[in-house]
C-alpha cells in the first residue's frame, strides 16, 4: 500500500515540500485546499501567503476564494473530480494576467487526468515535480479569461429530489456529498425521525447539503440547526431549507449548542481513506449538548461495530431500522445527577 493510500495528506506534505526549492516563489501567494503542513514550510522560509479553505481547517472557511490579483497558486487536488474542476477555475480566477497555477495531488487520487483538464483549459502543462504516486503540475492563467467559470453562481446546480414523499426543487454545489441525490443511508435515517415536542431545538450533524434537515423541517415547528465543516455545503443546505440555521463547525464542541435531538448520517472519509476520528468525537461530545432525555440518533453502515461506543457515553441503545446495508441507531442522554 502507497503512502498515498494509507496517509494521503502526509503523502502531499512530502511531495510539495520536496519540490518548493526547485520553485520560485514570490510575489502575492495563495494557497488553497492545502495540506496540513504547506503553510508551515512557507513560514519557515519567511513567504508571506494568504489561505483559502472551503472547509474548516482552523478559524475559518470561505465557499470562494479572496479576491486577487495572485502571482502563484498552490492548490491540493480535491476528492472529488466535480470539486478539482471548480478547485481550478475558482483559483485561476483570482490569478494576476500570466500568473501560474501549482496543483499537486496522488496519482490515485486523479493527478493524471487532472493534467488533461488543465491541458484543455489552460494549454500547455508542466510537470514540476513527480515522486512517491504523486505530481506537482504547474499552468499558467489562460489569456482568454472568458474560458473560466470564476463566479460561484456558474457552479450551482438545480435537480428534483423526492423529501419525505415530496418531490422539490434542490441546489447543490461539486463536492457535495451525494451531490444532487439522497443516498440509501439519509432516506432510512429521514424515515425514522423522531417524535419531538413542539419548539424543540434539533440539530443535523454533517448536514451537507440540507437532506435530514428538509425532512425535520416538514414539521415547521422545531428551531432547525445544520452544522457542517464545509462553507459550501451551507450555502446550499440554507437554499434548501430557509428556515433552518447554517452553523460552520467541525464538531458539537464547536457547534456551542445544545438540543433536544442530534441527528446525523456522519462523513466516515478524510479525503479517500476511511476515518472514524469524527464519528468518535461525535458520539463523545453528545452528552454535553444534549438536553435532558435529549437523543443521538445516527446512520451507519451495517458493518460498523458502534454499540459498545454508544453504551459508553449514552444510554438505551437501539437499533431503529436495519436495511441489510445501513442501520439507525438512537442512544437518549444520561439522567443528570
Amino acid at each position: 500500500m502507497s503512502r498515498w493510500a494509507k496517509d494521503p495528506d502526509a503523502a502531499a506534505d512530502a511531495l510539495i515540500g520536496r519540490s518548493l526549492p526547485a520553485l520560485s516563489l514570490a510575489g502575492r501567494i495563495l494557497i488553497a485546499n492545502s495540506s496540513s503542513g504547506l503553510a508551515g514550510m512557507l513560514n519557515a522560509r519567511a513567504l508571506p501567503f494568504q489561505r483559502w479553505d472551503r472547509r474548516l481547517d482552523g478559524a475559518s472557511a470561505q465557499p470562494w476564494p479572496p479576491s486577487g490579483p495572485f502571482d502563484l497558486a498552490i492548490l491540493r487536488l480535491a476528492k472529488a473530480k466535480d470539486e478539482q474542476e471548480m478547485g481550478v477555475h475558482a483559483v485561476l480566477s483570482v490569478l494576476a494576467p500570466d500568473a501560474r497555477l501549482l496543483l499537486y495531488g496522488g496519482n490515485d487520487e486523479g493527478i493524471r487526468s487532472a493534467a488533461s483538464m488543465l491541458a484543455k483549459l489552460c494549454g500547455a502543462v508542466d510537470t514540476v515535480a513527480s515522486h512517491g504516486h504523486g505530481r506537482v503540475l504547474a499552468v499558467r492563467r489562460p489569456a482568454a479569461p472568458e474560458a473560466l467559470r470564476g463566479e460561484l453562481s456558474h457552479w450551482r446546480r438545480l435537480s428534483q429530489l423526492a423529501i419525505a414523499g415530496e418531490l422539490r426543487s434542490w441546489v447543490s454545489y461539486p463536492g457535495l456529498f451525494a451531490a444532487g441525490r439522497i443516498d440509501a443511508g439519509s432516506q432510512l435515517l429521514a424515515a425514522t425521525l423522531p417524535e419531538l415536542p413542539s419548539g424543540a431545538r434539533v440539530a443535523d450533524f454533517g448536514c451537507g447539503s440540507g437532506v435530514i434537515a428538509a425532512a425535520l423541517a416538514r414539521r415547521g415547528d422545531l428551531r432547525l440547526d445544520m452544522i457542517d465543516n464545509d462553507s459550501l455545503a451551507l450555502i446550499a443546505a440554507k437554499e434548501n431549507v430557509p428556515t433552518g440555521q447554517p452553523i460552520l463547525a467541525a464538531s458539537l464542541k464547536g457547534a456551542h449548542g445544545r438540543w433536544h435531538a442530534i441527528l446525523s448520517n456522519p462523513p466516515l472519509h478524510l479525503g479517500t481513506t476511511e476515518n472514524h476520528v469524527g464519528l468518535h468525537a461525535l458520539i463523545a461530545e453528545a452528552p454535553a449538548h444534549l438536553s435532558r432525555d435529549g437523543i443521538l440518533q445516527i446512520v451507519l453502515q451495517r458493518r460498523l461495530a458502534v454499540e459498545g461506543l454508544l453504551g459508553t457515553h449514552l444510554s438505551d441503545v437501539n437499533i431503529l431500522a436495519d436495511n441489510g446495508r445501513y442501520r439507525v441507531w438512537r442512544a437518549r442522554a444520561r439522567a443528570r445527577a
